[in-house]
């Protein structure tokens, strides 16, 4: 079933980016990826649902990129901030979605909104972690200039058919830039968005990703389906583990990411798989924005 769902996901990746999405319909990803329709809707309840899980999984590839690259010696914060944003737009599988996922995020063709308020969320705190507390009350909107004039360059060089940009040379460029924009609304006093929107936008989002009430009861849900279900004792006891864990008033990092990791090996070819990856998604997102 797994492999079913990859087929569907890899399929649909090449249809978005040879039709588009919205010229995309699920009977040509059913006739590409040659799964039948019951198990297209088994794994997901909309094209939308489709798109976004293939965004997910790479959201999730660059948070352990970015994790990965903060085990290594830099020599400034300032470098490793420019090598956590350039080397996932050097690979090539990367770059594929984030044309879509930039499609998708100007055009509205679909919700991408918690993907958004995910990269929003953490480009911000590294701006702050940068720059300093004093520009926290813009990091929001530094983050969305950032992101914008890296979108910007991208696509550029992509209609008129340039070769790849150096993002190592590039991004160092933007973070200046972004560091003067900054600079300038802190001395101004004066903000790009109106409160209203800046409040939905820095808050309402963040707060739904990462509200842990929220992700108790995601679990406790899935942990009643488990346990009801004919699973071994030891997939049980996981899924119970990982509840208790994230229940205790103090949340134990290190110790949740190691069931975490044995958790989704648990349910990688197991009935349950989908939900299961849904949870996994969720924990690590919360993990990644309490670090």
């Amino acid at each position: 079933m797994v492999k079913k769902r990859q087929l569907l996901l890899d399929a649909a990746l090449a249809l978005f980016e040879e039709h588009g999405f919205a010229h995309t319909t699920i009977q040509m990803i059913l006739d590409l990826s040659g799964v039948s329709k019951g198990t297209f809707y088994k794994f997901f309840s909309s094209k939308d649902d489709c798109i976004l899980a293939i965004m997910e999984q790479r959201m999730q590839e660059d948070v352990q990129i970015r994790k990965n690259l903060e085990t290594q010696s830099y020599a400034s914060e300032f470098d490793l901030l420019v090598d956590q944003l350039a080397v996932p737009m050097t690979l090539p599988e990367k770059q594929r979605i984030q044309v879509l996922f930039w499609i998708g995020l100007y055009s509205g063709e679909f919700d991408s909104a918690e993907l958004a308020g995910m990269q929003l969320k953490w480009l911000s705190e590294r701006l702050v972690h940068l720059y300093g507390e004093e520009i926290r009350p813009y990091a929001y909107e530094g983050a969305i200039l950032c992101y914008g004039m890296l979108y910007q360059i991208a696509n550029t060089y992509r209609i008129y058919r340039l070769n790849e940009p150096l993002w190592k040379e590039l991004v160092p460029k933007v973070l200046v830039y972004t560091d003067i924009l900054l600079r300038s609304m802190q001395a101004r006093h004066e903000h790009i968005f109106d409160s209203h929107s800046l409040s939905q936008i820095s808050s309402q989002e963040v707060h739904h990703l990462t509200d842990k009430n929220t992700l108790i009861t995601d679990l406790q849900a899935f942990d009643r389906m488990v346990q009801q279900s004919r699973e071994p004792a030891t997939t049980k006891e996981l899924t119970r583990g990982l509840l208790f864990l994230l229940q205790q008033d103090e949340t134990n990092r290190t110790l949740l990411q190691v069931v975490l990791q044995a958790f989704q090996r648990e349910f990688e070819t197991n009935v349950f798989y989908p939900e299961a990856r849904r949870i996994q998604n969720q924990m690590e997102w919360y993990l990644e924005q309490i670090n």
